[in-house]
């Protein structure tokens, strides 16, 4: 072989290694902040989905429910939230209780995630 084949040949360099690391740091650090404010939201999804598979949730007014959702978010740690931030809607055939809120989240200096997260169910009568 001559010299030029084997320059080919090379492999990656180790800025192109230190490049790799630095992105996939960074993925990280960011899966890291925000992971946890989506893991809450799908508890806030159970609890919220909970009370609606339940039979005793069937003819109970407002107050008893945002009270069942509020103890399911005590239960499961989640502190962010309260019955405050739920609204109650009278529908035909039922209610529809649903959330809707944002958290920001600091990144890296004056870099910020906005994450908005909804979710609504419906109680029939």
């Amino acid at each position: 072989m001559t010299q030029h084949s084997l320059r080919e040949q090379r492999g990656a360099t180790i800025i192109t290694i230190l490049l790799a690391i630095a992105i996939a740091g960074t993925f990280l650090a960011v899966a890291f902040k925000l992971g946890p404010h989506y893991m809450q939201f799908m508890t806030v999804k159970s609890v919220m989905d909970d009370v609606k598979n339940d039979p005793e949730s069937k003819g109970q007014g407002t107050r008893e429910l945002l009270s069942r959702i509020d103890r399911g978010l005590y239960i499961n740690e989640v502190r962010s939230l309260s019955k405050k931030d739920f609204a109650f809607k009278n529908v035909s055939g039922g209610s529809e209780i649903s959330v809707n809120y944002e958290v920001r989240q600091p990144l890296f200096g004056n870099l910020e995630g906005l994450m908005t997260f909804t979710h609504a169910i419906k109680i029939d009568q």
